[in-house]
């Protein structure tokens, strides 16, 4: 088995143990985003990665923390309701757009230099 059958089968093993302890507490919500967050961290642990490589992850324990610890959204939970879409939407497209897999929109290859010959 390689390495990338192993960490697939740790990350599944963990899915499998989070789903099966979120049968038995009903804890559905924020819990599957812990569930997920922590079968990411494994996968890429057992890859040979840093846990933090799986930025994903973090992602997903942030927004778990954000609804599982109560009254934190308080009074204003009508406005974040509205905002919480847009802000889903926005870290998405960062995810997508902002970060090493940028896009070349430019035309230039890699290698090329900004200096322009005449």
């Amino acid at each position: 088995m390689d390495k990338h059958e192993k960490a697939l089968q740790v990350g599944t093993g963990i899915l499998f143990v989070g789903l099966g302890l979120l049968f038995l507490t009903g804890w559905w919500w924020p819990g599957i985003m812990f569930v997920i967050a922590a079968s990411m961290i494994a996968r890429a642990m057992a890859e040979g990665e840093r846990w933090q490589s799986a930025s994903g992850a973090l992602w997903l324990i942030g927004i778990g923390v954000v609804f599982g610890l109560p009254g934190l959204i308080g009074d204003i939970a009508g406005a974040f309701w509205q905002v919480f879409p847009i802000l889903l939407i926005g870290i998405g497209l960062f995810m997508l757009f902002g970060g090493k897999y940028r896009p070349n929109v430019s035309g230039k290859r890699k290698n090329d230099s900004d200096v322009h010959r005449v």
